[in-house]
């Protein structure tokens, strides 16, 4: 996604989420398993920050945009609430990117630092995706900074988790994991960003800071609204939608079809109302199945009893 929509016009950014939902609901091209949240939230970060460049920059002169502003702006904090994200006296960051790329080549936090990637890629208007198998976090994105009049680029680590509730001693491992990948890279100077989507719970009107500062590993973590301006939040939880969650249900569930006696309730995808699709679809097919079972079972009684009278 790039910068073209103008400001306040957040429905424009929510046509992609819905043309996304339909693409990943169709089944015919979904994101590896358990990336739906990945992707939701590269788009609202993207979004977000769309929104913010043609403020500051209606003919789009201009692409990197505050970090604590653009924190404020994920938070969906208003005015000056956003100004207090970074301590004051402290270099002040800033993100330049307008898309994500998927990157599977296993290059450690140290090696992307050494090389000077982040330069590149904060030049180039680009994060990436973790490979696969990373645990600690799932995005990198560059900051660039001025400290004594040179430019510094540091790593931003996202750890992104699409779940319905995500406790404190949760949100505390998942920081200290990524801080840990800081450590073992011998980088002193970064942020750590939880972002959780799709949380249970109602929208939090206490925010965590960002407090930056060279030398400091600095953490924020990002509660992403339920009734976000972007769709993210039904992007994150499209394999509810359409076929996505019904296709997870015929496949999961086949050996109905060899007769199973079946009395699971459980659904492959977080908590699904009753009338949601997918569950009167499991309902229809233990239903079918339980039906055919019996069936066969009465015609091999059938069978074996005339298979004795006749001889």
């Amino acid at each position: 996604m790039g910068p073209n929509f103008p400001t306040g016009c957040s429905e424009h950014a929510s046509v992609w989420s819905e043309k996304a939902i339909k693409i990943y609901s169709s089944a015919l091209c979904r994101p590896q398993k358990g990336a739906f949240g990945e992707v939701a939230a590269a788009f609202y970060m993207l979004a977000c920050g769309d929104e913010m460049r043609y403020e500051q920059s209606p003919d789009l002169t201009q692409l990197s945009v505050p970090i604590e502003k653009w924190i404020g702006r994920l938070q969906q904090r208003k005015g000056a609430d956003c100004k207090t994200s970074v301590k004051a006296g402290a270099p002040k960051p800033s993100v330049n990117f307008i898309q994500v790329c998927r990157n599977h080549l296993h290059h450690s936090l140290k090696e992307i630092q050494d090389s000077g990637l982040l330069r590149h890629w904060y030049l180039a208007g680009r994060a990436s995706y973790a490979y696969a198998t990373c645990e600690a976090y799932d995005i990198v994105v560059p900051l660039q900074y001025t400290l004594d009049g040179a430019l510094h680029y540091c790593p931003m680590l996202v750890s992104v988790k699409n779940r319905v509730a995500f406790s404190p001693k949760q949100r505390q491992a998942a920081i200290e994991a990524m801080k840990k990948v800081f450590e073992g890279a011998d980088i002193e100077t970064g942020v750590c960003v939880l972002l959780l989507i799709c949380l249970d719970e109602p929208f939090s009107e206490s925010f965590s800071t960002l407090q930056f500062s060279h030398h400091t590993v600095s953490t924020v973590v990002i509660e992403v609204p339920k009734e976000e301006d972007f769709g993210a939040t039904n992007l994150a939880l499209c394999s509810t939608c359409g076929g996505g969650n019904e296709s997870e249900v015929m496949v999961s569930h086949s050996e109905l079809a060899l007769g199973a006696d079946y009395n699971f309730e459980r659904l492959p995808f977080k908590k699904i109302s009753d009338d949601d699709p997918s569950r009167l679809l499991l309902k229809e097919i233990t239903e079918g199945y339980s039906s055919i079972a019996s069936d066969e079972e009465n015609i091999g009684e059938a069978t074996t009893t005339d298979e004795r009278s006749s001889k």
